[in-house]
């Protein structure tokens, strides 16, 4: 008579877990963030200067390279001066140079008989910031820059120009600061091929300047993962004169560019919530051994790691919760052990694996790095007890009294300790302790 066949479950098992396996490695692969280039139109700086240079004053507005006939370059920089320089419409337009106007040198000297160092003052106002790339240390912001210093020889008449404040726009900016001073400020974290600045000027009656950019573009930034998800990071957005010392003009704030700068207060940031903006000023040393003043604006973030803890400990506790009911709750034979224990292994592995190419820059004493090396160790110690004490064959030749008092305890104090070990280190890392 023909027998039966038999079905065995744990050859089913090893095969669910690595489809498992693959199947999570294949979806982070594929919620991995892009990193998306947004590239402007772009002109060269040093043809800008060259033009301003052999051009004279009316015709400064040949800096926008698609210009062909100097007559409408003066009728539209006439008509850019009467345009608010921040209006949102001007935002929305792309503009014609991508370079920034305070990084281009003119001819003008430095201002005579004022007080050295020249303030020059320094504010900043973030409008957006729309993604930031973890395995790259960028983010993508757009955010106003605004610098203010007195030029004397700017101050006129108020009777005679029948206004208090000049106000260019945009390209008229840009040919207003190649015939006038300027402390040739530059953002040193900026990646300018993605940068887009739309620049607006205003001249008081007295000689102060104020020169307003809005910048939207992708900066570097060195982000510490070490305690991710539970981490804060700080964006920075640096900026220094390459050209004059810190014995020439002084980048410094005071209160009305204090009042000037922060956040908007509709400043949302997918999976972070903004913390504030802070300043510090320092010096660098250049290359000829003087020192350039630097300030440093830095916007505080702080991550929702909401979603993420899901997506890190269920996954996690997945690959491990088979074999440990089979080791720690079921009275079965060593094999089958062995096989979940195999193909829990070989998830967990592919779950590092995964974790790993998403987040690059996870260091070994990272919350992630740790709690993997937990979860192999407890594999380990797991497998260990699986072929010793809870091994029939084993305990039969040690004493069967000692023998099951070791395997009462163990059941319980091994997967208990493991998840205390787990919540003690989250708790340290999400608290700071």
């Amino acid at each position: 008579m023909r027998k039966p066949r038999k079905f065995s479950l744990f050859p089913i098992l090893i095969v669910f877990l690595l489809c498992f396996s693959f199947s999570l490695a294949t979806y982070f692969d594929s919620v991995t963030n892009p990193s998306a280039i947004a590239v402007f139109a772009q002109s060269n700086p040093e043809a800008a200067n060259n033009d301003a240079a052999k051009t004279p004053v009316s015709n400064a507005s040949v800096t926008n390279s698609t210009s062909n006939n100097q007559t409408s370059n003066n009728q539209t920089s006439n008509n850019d001066a009467a345009k608010s320089p921040v209006s949102k419409d001007n935002a929305k337009k792309p503009a014609t140079s991508t370079a920034n106007p305070l990084g281009m040198n003119n001819l003008v000297p430095f201002p005579s008989n004022v007080a050295l160092p020249m303030r020059v003052g320094v504010s900043l106002f973030v409008n957006s910031i729309n993604k930031i790339n973890e395995a790259t240390n960028t983010f993508e912001s757009q955010f106003d820059l605004r610098y203010v210093w007195n030029d004397p020889r700017l101050a006129f008449d108020t009777g005679e120009m029948g206004t208090n404040r000049l106000e260019f726009g945009q390209e008229a900016a840009v040919a207003k600061l190649a015939t006038i001073w300027n402390p040739q400020i530059k953002i040193t974290n900026i990646i300018e091929k993605d940068a887009q600045i739309s620049p607006g000027l205003f001249i008081h009656y007295d000689g102060e300047v104020e020169l307003i950019q809005r910048v939207k573009a992708t900066f570097e930034s060195k982000l510490n993962l070490d305690a991710f998800p539970f981490d804060t990071q700080s964006l920075l957005v640096a900026m220094l004169s390459s050209k004059y010392n810190s014995n020439q003009i002084s980048l410094s704030q005071n209160q009305d560019d204090i009042n000037e700068s922060g956040l908007d207060p509709e400043l949302k940031i997918n999976g972070w919530n903004p913390q504030g903006i802070s300043f510090n000023i320092s010096q660098t040393r250049a290359w000829n051994g003087a020192f350039l003043r630097q300030i440093e604006a830095r916007v505080t973030i702080k991550r929702i790691p909401n979603a993420i803890l899901g997506s890190i400990f269920t996954p996690f506790l997945l690959t491990l919760i088979v074999p440990t009911i089979f080791t720690f709750c079921a009275n079965v034979d060593l094999s089958p052990r062995l096989v979940a224990w195999s193909g829990s292994i070989l998830a967990l592995v592919a779950l590092t694996f995964t974790f790993s190419v998403r987040y690059p820059w996870l260091g070994s004493n990272s919350l992630v790095s740790q709690v993997f090396t937990t979860g192999h160790a407890y594999q380990l110690v797991s497998v260990l007890l699986s072929i010793t004490i809870f091994n029939p064959d084993v305990a039969k030749r040690m004493d069967r009294f000692i023998v099951a008092e070791l395997v009462r305890y163990l059941r319980w104090f091994v997967p208990v300790g493991f998840l205390g070990v787990l919540i003690t280190k989250s708790l340290l890392t999400a608290f700071d302790w």
